[in-house]
């Protein structure tokens, strides 16, 4: 019986089980990972809405969890800082405005993953039409704050006539609708739908028609997470842009699941419609979904300068391939990674007294250049230094040799250090030198100090090294560099040893008069990082740390502390101290001369690299030939420094100067003034670059000036950026702004050479059509097409073409008489219409453009608004005959 219930119950099951597996509905999210997800946590920065659909489709779709993450999107509310909560870890990620650039210029550890629209969307709403930003003219405008709106109003700044009031946003479009204010922020793609479902009127200043343009709404997270965990944040990003894939072909559905699972704000229909528009910003051409250019940001960089957002140093100094979030530029191992996650504190084997290296200040503190490098590492990342606040350095020492500490954070590696301490290759370099009274004859070995009391901190490299080389030295431990100089003003010691920017520090910190550098060795502090030998994992990340560290990071930390001018200005007194008493003697002057030569050449061994960092060149002020340059700037030049050496200064030039500019240059030099200017090269291979150029006068002992360091900073890649700046992204014309600034300029030039100036504006006739019938992205390629056939036909050395607004293009050219003038643009119109670019909204079934000229005749000057005025009034005049037309004036003044 047992057995015929079981042949009888065994296929009943099967089969039961095979029945429920089909009528049990299927989830529409992906199956569980067999793993732990790893909790990721999103902070956005607007209410829930379409404008994030590639996060919300990612989690729809179950991508994040595909890639063993489990992510929460954290909803917006007033006051978030989105830069806080990825630095703090109270995120992992964010989404932010193009304002982030202007963050990580001023030193926020952010690093950007990509970009979800590819052109901002933000734009004015306003209740009249503008169409020139001096109508801002004491306008009351409401924004967020945001970099393309901050950029736009500081153009219309030198426009109008009253001052622009700012209003913080409230985020309440009401504000506009109730007419509290003139112009409102918004995004393009939201606020406008319901302004147009309520039935109220507006109109669009979009930043872009004033050649403003930036990425929109940026994915960052902070720089140690990018460098502790890339491989989770390069998961995050390709999955996000897989969202977006699916949110774009998928809208209705997209938009169903953040209605159902979110606290949307907004109904069905205007979610829709956000979805619908906002397709053209996160797809653009070919262009890859979330992809960032470093000269693109570069760019915006350049607007946050001028709209003075960022100050030219912090602009200078912006590397920004360092903010852009490179998964391969991780130098940590998986085996350094886990290293630091379970020893996030390393112990620090510093020096509290050891100015401007490190110290600890009144507040407890570390501070000088190494704490600065440990903060850049903190940054970079994610480690924390626990520095030693209340020991003496010779503790410190005891303490590390014991095993009690991690690392020496500035240290010379001495033969004894490296019995328990693996160093790092030197950070820092610096003479050793001998301080000591005025009045001391100079020093050239330390041979000469057998015998006598010489000042060393306990546990220095200075004190090691004496104490084994030169026996004969009575060596006097001090505590700190302090205390050292002070032994040698009270005659405890003749003199102190030690390193010359701490001394230089020490005797301008504490005025310390009455003492001066006596001698300058051929030894040098060369400073690295040292760590224990039995922790070589540490070693790796440590050194790694090290080679992360720019050259203008570096650069930076050093101007900070090191102050080269004070040592100069001490050579200086030097000479004269010593030339004083010997005035009386007959040949005092030729004395005077040789000691300032023999400090010069003293000199140049510690300013060295200053001189390699600026790129500098010594100019004989009467040949104008260069008489001397360092290797940087050969480098530079593309010329063999022997090659230089005799060359004229000023053939270096990519362009000739006239006479008049040369001899201001060098009278103001020869009056012993600075000269600074921007200045343009030419390599030995043709290639042009750009310096920043500052001239100084070198005088004699009779205080003549004679001789002129130029020195430079490579401005290069910052002119190629402000060069892009003035360009159209999507059609590669010049911009609005630039066409502003040129108009002006060349309207001048005409009057001022008596040449007639031809300018013409054309508009794609119906182009709206385009854009509502074949889409936007279509409508881009149409503007792209045409645009590039404009530029074509206006392709001589003095032709410019720029794109003005949506369709609307601007043409200046030199043209010798009207009649060529007129038949070139007809000859154009008709060539237009030749491609057969299909419109079959237009009454002529495809793509042809209208255009109002002005053939300008200048013997008198003309305000650019009247020739403006007039070339409107024609483009609308070939308007309003049918389109497809050409209507060019003389215009006479």
């Amino acid at each position: 019986m047992n057995n015929t219930r079981r042949a009888f119950l065994f296929p009943f099951l099967t089969w039961l089980l095979l029945t429920l597996s089909v009528l049990v509905p299927k989830t529409v999210y992906a199956e569980e990972p067999h793993s732990p997800l790893t909790p990721v946590s999103l902070q956005i920065n607007w209410n829930h809405q379409y404008q994030f659909a590639g996060y919300y489709a990612a989690i729809y779709k179950g991508y994040y969890k595909e890639a063993g993450m489990d992510v929460t999107i954290k909803g917006w509310r007033p006051g978030i800082n989105v830069v806080e909560e990825v630095v703090s870890g109270r995120s992992d990620f964010a989404v932010g405005y193009g304002t982030l650039v202007v963050d990580f210029a001023k030193g926020a550890p952010i690093s950007l993953v990509m970009a979800s629209f590819q052109f901002s969307p933000m734009v004015l709403l306003s209740h009249f039409p503008v169409t020139d930003l001096s109508e801002l003219s004491g306008k009351r405008v409401m924004h967020y704050g945001n970099l393309q709106i901050n950029s736009l109003l500081d153009k219309a700044k030198t426009l109008v006539s009253e001052p622009i009031e700012i209003m913080k946003s409230s985020g309440d479009l009401n504000d506009f609708i109730k007419h509290n204010v003139d112009l409102y922020a918004a995004y393009y793609t939201n606020e406008p739908y319901r302004l147009e479902k309520r039935g109220i009127p507006y109109y669009v200043l979009d930043p872009k028609t004033y050649g403003v343009q930036s990425y929109g709404d940026f994915l960052i997270t902070s720089q140690s997470k990018a460098q502790l965990q890339p491989n989770l944040v390069e998961k995050f990003k390709a999955a996000t842009i897989k969202g977006w894939k699916y949110a774009i072909h998928h809208q209705e559905e997209v938009v169903d699941f953040i209605m159902q699972n979110y606290p949307v704000l907004k109904s069905r229909d205007s979610m829709l419609a956000e979805a619908k528009a906002t397709t053209r910003y996160v797809q653009s051409g070919e262009t890859p979904i979330g992809k960032v250019e470093a000269s693109k940001l570069m760019a915006t960089a350049a607007g946050a300068k001028e709209a003075g957002l960022i100050t030219q140093e912090q602009y200078d100094r912006l590397n920004i391939d360092h903010f852009i979030f490179n998964a391969n530029r991780s130098t940590l191992t998986p085996e350094e990674i886990k290293y630091l996650s379970k020893h996030p504190v390393i112990k620090l084997a510093n020096d509290t007294k050891w100015e401007p290296f490190e110290f600890i200040d009144k507040h407890g503190v570390n501070r000088g250049i190494a704490a600065e490098y440990l903060k850049l590492f903190e940054k970079k990342f994610g480690m924390k230094f626990q520095p030693v606040i209340d020991k003496s350095w010779s503790e410190v020492v005891e303490m590390a040799k014991r095993d009690e500490l991690d690392m020496y954070s500035c240290a010379v590696a001495t033969s004894e250090r490296k019995a328990y301490m693996n160093f790092t290759k030197p950070f820092l370099s610096f003479p050793m030198v001998l301080a000591a009274k005025e009045g001391m004859k100079f020093i050239d070995d330390y041979a000469q100090l057998n015998g006598r009391t010489v000042a060393v901190v306990k546990g220095y490299w200075s004190q090691e090294y004496l104490k084994n080389q030169y026996p004969g030295i009575h060596l006097l431990p001090v505590s700190s560099v302090k205390e050292g100089l002070d032994a040698v003003i009270n005659g405890r010691a003749m003199a102190y040893s030690g390193n010359l920017a701490a001394i230089n520090y020490a005797i301008r910190k504490y005025g310390l008069e009455g003492v001066r550098i006596i001698g300058q060795f051929d030894e040098r502090f060369e400073l690295a990082m040292g760590v224990q030998k039995d922790n070589p994992i540490l070693f790796s990340i440590i050194q790694k740390a090290l080679d992360s560290v720019t050259d203008e990071e570096r650069q930076e930390i050093f101007n900070h502390w090191i102050k080269l001018e004070v040592v100069n200005k001490m050579d200086t007194q030097q000479l004269m101290e010593i030339g004083i008493p010997l005035s009386v003697i007959f040949m005092a002057l030729l004395v005077l001369v040789l000691i300032y030569a023999y400090q010069k050449t003293r000199q140049k061994s510690y300013i060295h690299e200053i001189h390699e960092l600026s790129y500098a060149t010594e100019i004989d002020l009467k040949t104008k030939e260069i008489i001397w340059a360092s290797d940087s700037f050969a480098e530079l030049s593309g010329y063999s420094k022997d090659e230089l050496v005799g060359m004229s200064y000023l053939s270096l030039a990519a362009h000739a100067m006239s006479d008049a500019a040369k001899a201001a240059i060098f009278q103001q030099v020869e009056s012993g003034k600075l000269w600074k200017g921007e200045m343009q090269g030419r390599t030995r291979s043709g290639d042009s670059y750009w310096v920043d150029l500052t001239l100084t006068p070198v005088k004699d002992i009779f205080g003549k000036v004679t001789r002129v360091t130029a020195t430079r900073v490579n401005i290069t890649d910052k002119k190629r950026i402000e060069q892009l700046s003035l360009l159209d992204e999507l059609t590669g014309l010049y911009n609005r702004r630039y066409f502003n600034e040129t108009l002006e300029r060349e309207v001048k030039r005409a009057h001022r050479e008596q040449m007639p100036l031809a300018l013409a504006m054309l508009d794609i006739d119906f182009f709206k059509s385009i854009n509502d019938a074949y889409g936007h992205q279509h409508g881009d390629e149409v503007l792209k097409r045409i645009s590039a056939k404009i530029k074509a036909s206006f392709s001589r050395t003095d032709d410019c073409v720029f794109r003005i607004g949506g369709e609307e293009f601007m043409a200046l050219a030199y043209v010798e008489t009207f009649e060529q003038f007129e038949k070139h643009l007809h000859e154009l119109c008709a060539q237009i219409e030749s491609m057969e670019i299909e419109n079959m909204s237009s009454p002529f079934h495809k793509v042809t453009i209208s255009i109002g000229a002005v053939f300008l005749e200048v013997h008198e000057l003309v305000e650019t608004k009247t020739i403006m005025k007039q070339v409107d009034m024609l483009l609308y005049e070939a308007k309003s005959k049918g389109r497809n037309q050409v209507v060019v004036r003389k215009l006479v003044s």
